[in-house]
């Protein structure tokens, strides 16, 4: 399957999803979801690749704060893509840090927020990063760049198992499975926790303009999603082999903080590398259904 027998289905949605990020799209005016490849031509780009593992997911790494009035109409467009290709397809996680943001436990900004948002060089929010392809981009082209990266083949493989949390002690366990097809190649994994349905604290757009926020120009019980907790891995990840027919399981353990709640959150997994970006990223509840 190539990427030219879908762009006709993607091209509403990369024009609904600019017009978004000027003026929210009403859940009933929505489009429908994007009928996208469930992955590329075998082998792919740059040569020493297998047949792959199918579709690559794509990860958005939001860069938000509570103080930053615009920051709910990117999360309006997450929102929008995600409903377009998929909540398994399209992975968000808001990374507070820097300015604009609210220091814990007050706020939701904490010390590996601050310092992937020094690292990427971030001096206005919202901006996002797709599959790390080295751009920071405002809102209006996360949409296009989710296209381009949504119909690649997969040569990484994810899952994670066994996931298993002690209210007790809160401590909070599970294992990575990592597969790969490639040849050549040297990559990391990132682990992060994530939590959403907090509600806390946000400065919205102005009222005038988007009569759908609070006339005061914030929203004391704002629902804040797939807000970065921590990360369990190394901070830029582990080594990870992509050699192919390559496969091995890591178990990662982690203390909850008291006051994050275990059934709103989810473990992130992403597999990249300088040269290529991220190859897979996965998101999978702590609680299972």
């Amino acid at each position: 399957m190539t990427f030219s027998k879908y762009i006709k289905y993607a091209l509403p949605a990369i024009f609904l999803l600019t017009l978004c990020a000027c003026d929210e799209i009403d859940e009933q005016d929505r489009f429908q979801k994007v009928e996208i490849a469930s992955g590329g031509e075998s082998g792919g780009e740059g040569g020493g690749e297998g047949t792959g593992f199918g579709a690559k997911n794509v990860l958005i790494e939001d860069f938000t704060g509570q103080r930053c009035i615009n920051c709910p109409l990117a999360t309006n467009t997450i929102s929008t893509l995600q409903a377009s290709f998929g909540h398994d397809r399209v992975i968000p996680v808001a990374i507070h840090g820097g300015d604009l943001t609210l220091a814990a436990p007050t706020g939701l900004a904490n010390e590996i927020g601050n310092t992937y948002t020094a690292e990427r060089g971030v001096s206005s929010k919202p901006k996002g990063e797709v599959d790390r392809t080295g751009q920071l981009l405002d809102q209006e082209k996360w949409g296009t760049a989710v296209l381009e990266r949504i119909s690649m083949t997969a040569h990484v493989k994810l899952g994670v198992e066994n996931i298993a949390f002690d209210a007790d002690t809160r401590e909070l366990s599970f294992n990575v499975n990592a597969a790969a097809d490639l040849t050549g190649a040297q990559g990391l994994m990132q682990v992060w926790l994530t939590e959403s349905h907090i509600h806390k604290y946000q400065a919205t757009p102005d009222h005038n303009r988007y009569p759908q926020y609070p006339a005061s120009g914030y929203d004391l019980n704002y629902e804040h999603n797939h807000v970065l907790r921590a990360c369990v891995s190394a901070k830029d990840g582990d080594a990870l082999a992509l050699a192919a027919g390559s496969n091995e399981t890591r178990t990662y353990k982690y203390i909850l903080e008291s006051d994050w709640l275990a059934d709103n959150m989810s473990v992130v997994v992403i597999a990249y590398n300088a040269a290529q970006g991220v190859l897979q990223v996965i998101e999978q509840p702590v609680k299972q259904p």
